[in-house]
């Protein structure tokens, strides 16, 4: 199979990274990341500056790694329309640090990208990790790949998918889940203020809120893989 993979965490996270070396077992891998974190961006392109584009000495083996200064819808459009030698099987973004869950999936990079696989006509699929532990990611992901490309028809679907951090042994498999319905995050910008000036900054983030009963949030908390069939549709008429 031939990949490609990016994310938002940037090109050198542990995340992409360890994704790269699940992704060779299986396959050609080919990168296009962002240079530095672009976390949050939702799917923002740049318009008003040039993209610098290099080619990186990735610390794990693929057949090519190209660093974006862009964003990671920059770095899917320019992978499948110029860097790219072949056309990719499955656009994959991740592993981010951190879950992308519910509501504030809107703002996530991560499934941004993986959005802007699809629309040109790829399978396409996001991951997400509950933790800093990647045990379950390498147990597990294949075999969701697998189950994607053989199940999923819809090339207008992604699958969302996020992972829990909990030991292989108390790991109770995957299961299709909807969105938590709401935010888990307070997006409030915090007030700073010293003399005369002032300013707004985005404080550290912890859930909040309460935990919906049978959600993507739910099912990872209990220590499954939550898999969020994802569908962008636009009105006409």
């Amino acid at each position: 199979m031939i990949f490609l993979l990016t994310n938002d965490d940037g090109i050198y996270a542990a995340g992409i990274t360890t994704m790269a070396e699940i992704l060779g077992e299986l396959g050609k891998v080919y990168v296009a990341a962002p240079s530095r974190q672009r976390s949050a961006v939702s799917h923002g392109i740049t318009v008003h500056d040039p993209l610098v584009v290099k080619e990186a000495d990735y610390p794990v083996p693929v057949e090519k790694a190209y660093l974006v200064s862009g964003k990671p819808a920059d770095c899917v459009r320019l992978a499948l329309e110029d860097l790219l030698p072949e056309k990719p099987d499955l656009v994959v973004s991740g592993i981010n640090a951190g879950p992308n869950f519910g509501q504030d999936i809107i703002y996530s990079g991560t499934v941004s990208a993986a959005i802007e696989g699809m629309f040109y006509g790829i399978p396409s699929m996001a991951f997400s990790l509950d933790g800093t532990s990647f045990d379950i990611c390498r147990k597990c992901i294949p075999n969701i790949i697998k189950e994607f490309l053989e199940t999923n028809q819809d090339k207008k679907i992604i699958w969302n998918v996020n992972l829990p951090s909990c030991p292989v042994t108390d790991y109770r498999g995957e299961v299709k889940a909807p969105l938590s319905g709401h935010s888990q995050y307070p997006f409030r910008f915090k007030k700073y203020q010293s003399g005369e000036k002032e300013w707004y900054y985005f404080p550290d983030m912890k859930p909040v809120g309460a935990l919906e009963q049978n959600t993507d949030v739910d099912f990872v908390e209990k220590g499954y893989t939550s898999i969020t069939p994802l569908s962008i549709r636009f009105i006409t008429g």
